[in-house]
């Protein structure tokens, strides 16, 4: 997908990464700011690498991932620290620090990254608390949680600095659907807001359909999907089409 040089956020070029359970193979893609994208597969496909990538999380790499027209792998801290200013990250398990209330979670990047007074912290977090709602829990720690309250803390934390991207790993493993909709309408006003982008990495694309514009689907390790969600829907790709309707039948044999 092209998008021009102003709306140009993040451009991933032929990245390959070998020797795991899952590799990527000569993987390409863009993304520009405003989309919405669901990435998917199966757990063998390689999306798991994906967001880890975009966050300069790996170095074991060949290919680029470029930021602004610099390759990510090639920033010296400070152009790092910087960078992870720009995205926010719900990291598959949701990685909340335990020893920290939900509070001082929520907390966390504004005291790390702005030069925000406590006062200006104390309102920002508390607006974030009341929005998904958390008033209950504010002062309790990671293990007095349930599921989807540690979900609805990790994507404040997430979205405390307004970032452009926000990358999303596996949000509703192991939770109960019917408790994560505050999490998932308040993740459709975020892809709806005007410049920003969510990336959503996924074994359920279909959940986020009312929310993504774009779907790319990997099987080992490459992509054989990149298109609309108008494209997804027909299902006339054979990939697509069988992973979703979890037919036996097709390009993919299961292991």
């Amino acid at each position: 997908m092209e998008c021009n040089e102003i709306k140009q956020l993040i451009e991933v070029k032929n990245v390959t990464i070998e020797g795991g359970k899952q590799n990527l193979r000569n993987v390409s893609f863009n993304l520009c700011l405003g989309e919405d994208v669901v990435i998917f597969g199966a757990e063998d496909s390689g999306i798991d690498y994906i967001c880890p990538l975009l966050a300069h999380a790996l170095e074991n790499y060949s290919g680029e991932v470029l930021y602004k027209e610099q390759h990510i792998k090639h920033m010296d801290f400070v152009e790092v620290h910087n960078f992870r200013k720009i995205f926010g990250y719900v990291q598959r398990g949701y990685a909340l620090i335990s020893n920290m209330t939900v509070y001082e979670n929520i907390a966390l990047p504004l005291r790390y990254h702005t030069d925000l007074s406590e006062k200006e912290i104390h309102e920002l977090v508390d607006s974030l608390i009341v929005y998904l709602h958390l008033s209950h829990c504010r002062d309790l720690r990671p293990v007095m949680l349930t599921q989807s309250e540690m979900l609805r803390t990790a994507f404040a934390r997430a979205i405390a600095l307004d970032p452009d991207m926000l990358l999303i790993e596996h949000p509703l493993e192991g939770q109960c659907l019917w408790n994560a909709q505050i999490f998932l309408q308040a993740l459709q006003n975020r892809a709806f807001a005007p410049n920003k982008t969510v990336i959503v990495v996924t074994y359920q694309p279909l959940v986020y359909i009312d929310i993504a514009t774009r779907f790319i689907m990997l099987h080992e390790g490459s992509i054989v999907f990149d298109g609309t969600k108008e494209e997804f829907e027909t299902f006339e790709n054979e990939y697509v089409k069988q992973f979703v309707k979890v037919l036996p039948y097709g390009p993919m044999t299961l292991r």
